[in-house]
């Protein structure tokens, strides 16, 4: 929360329905007074990083907080607002962006995903075993897994739901393989 402050990101109203959403859609867990991410959070945040960058700029996020502050308090209209940010348009002071340089809409920049891998997305590489084969961690439909190698011969292990990412270790990834 402090870290959103220094951005400019939020407010203390929103902090709390914040880490309700990312608990609720399990992209963390709570683990004493702190917050664990989960495996799933990091193939979001990878998806989001190398496709929407845009979509994710915490300086993005500021100036939209400030144009919907403008729109709530009625010195800016909603509609033109949301017809710049979904179809695009260059960034006026209260169109999304606001710094005057042009912008891709929200539409364009969602439309075409045929591009995206997403076995590449949600792989987070863990290291690799003595032979030099690569271990990665993966989300899949019923959860993260570990894989070692690829193709047919590759071995997969599913991961604890205890396990935090930060606490998977080349050594823990063979232990389950194993």
């Amino acid at each position: 929360m402090k870290r959103l402050e220094e951005l400019g990101v939020g407010r203390p109203s929103t902090y709390a329905s914040i880490i309700s959403v990312i608990l609720d859609r399990g992209y963390v867990r709570k683990k004493g007074s702190a917050l664990v991410p989960s495996f799933t959070a990091f193939a979001v945040v990878t998806l989001l990083e190398r496709h929407f960058p845009d979509l994710v700029d915490y300086a993005l996020t500021a100036r939209m907080e400030d144009d919907l502050d403008r729109i709530a308090s009625g010195s800016a209209d909603m509609e033109p607002w949301l017809s710049h940010f979904y179809w695009g348009a260059s960034g006026g002071p209260t169109e999304p962006g606001g710094d005057g340089s042009q912008r891709p809409g929200l539409k364009a920049l969602v439309s075409d995903i045929d591009g995206i891998d997403a076995r590449a997305v949600n792989s987070i590489p863990i290291g690799v075993d003595d032979e030099g084969v690569e271990i990665v961690a993966r989300v899949g439909r019923y959860g993260p897994y570990l894989q070692r190698g690829d193709g047919e011969n590759g071995e997969r292990a599913g991961v604890p739901d205890d396990l935090a990412p930060d606490d998977l270790t080349v050594e823990r990834a063979l232990e389950l393989l194993a």
